[in-house]
């Protein structure tokens, strides 16, 4: 993948926290069941210790370092040993330090600790959209298996000195440092995922297609058509359109549409008003005419995103 096509997908990925987790389990005997969570990713880093976590059929060793993310926060477990019984984290004594953040103390008297820091995130941005849709279930980060384990070492320390204590803006560290953690995992997984990136990320690297996307993604205002596009990318209308649908699986004014959409809902969840600069930004030449594409694409109006918040892909 070429650093233009990486600029492309890192420049405009963001996170929203949804909240973290600290974890300190003493000894082995210990095990977490962890409820499936709706619209959001998980990661878990271990900063001391060990763990198995137990997920969709397979089982990873984590070890100080290591880091699993789950695109879909599915159901799991996390345990100090494979035959420990776990016990389901809602019935567990958490304890609530903020609405962003909590602690779980498990056998404190066993002086074998192993410490787990959790994060739940949504992505955020189109970009982020399309991310889930082609990225594994599952990416596990082994701190000695990438060229940035030193650093990802270091990225985990800070998070766990700023968990370890109540410290002025520690959320808003501790979510500037999952950025940087989540990036880097992408980017590993971007680097080595080879053909199996999946249709978005294949079709950004392709030297017709990919230039076309990134003028939509640019500039969403502009009057796209199937013919304005095709010069972009240097192809006929027939040619472009035809080759656009065969990566993609979806055809051009669709796409376009539904990239527009989203980033429209992740506007409007941030409180804009949905004015003529709004629907211009766009590419609309009125409000009627963005409202209704958006109930057509969204299937909700644009009072309820505001109310309840959606996603297009």
């Amino acid at each position: 993948m070429s650093a233009h096509d990486y600029h492309e997908v890192l420049h405009h990925l963001k996170l929203e926290s949804v909240y973290y987790s600290r974890s300190v389990m003493g000894g082995r005997d210990w095990g977490v069941d962890v409820p499936a969570e709706s619209g959001v990713s998980m990661f878990h880093v271990v900063v001391a210790g060990r763990c198995i976590v137990e997920i969709n059929g397979h089982s990873f060793e984590l070890c100080a370092g290591d880091l699993l993310f789950i695109s879909r926060a599915c159901g799991h477990v996390v345990k100090g040993r494979h035959d420990a019984e776990a016990r389901c984290l809602l019935d567990l004594p958490v304890k609530k330090v903020s609405d962003f953040y909590e602690t779980l103390t498990m056998y404190p008297e066993v002086d074998d600790k192993t410490i787990v820091l959790c994060g739940v995130v949504k992505l955020l941005h189109p970009v982020g959209e399309m991310l889930l849709r082609d990225m594994p279930d599952l990416i596990h980060m082994k701190e000695d298996e990438h060229l940035f384990g030193q650093m990802m070492g270091d990225v985990v320390r800070l998070m766990f000195r700023e968990a370890s204590g109540e410290f002025i803006g520690g959320e808003t560290v501790i979510t500037r440092l999952a950025d940087i953690l989540l990036i880097q995992t992408i980017r590993h997984w971007v680097e080595h995922a080879g053909s199996s990136k999946g249709q978005w990320l294949n079709a950004l690297q392709d030297e017709q297609i990919g230039r076309a996307l990134a003028s939509i993604h640019a500039e969403p205002e502009k009057p796209w058509t199937i013919e304005s596009l095709g010069r972009v990318a240097g192809m006929s209308r027939t040619a472009f359109s035809n080759r656009f649908c065969a990566l993609l699986g979806e055809p051009v004014f669709r796409y376009l549409t539904k990239w527009r959409m989203n980033l429209a809902v992740m506007r409007i969840r941030s409180g804009e008003s949905v004015d003529m600069d709004f629907v211009e930004s766009l590419g609309y030449t009125s409000e009627s005419a963005f409202r209704r594409a958006f109930k057509k694409t969204v299937g909700s109006n644009v009072s309820e995103i505001r109310r309840q918040g959606s996603a297009v892909f």
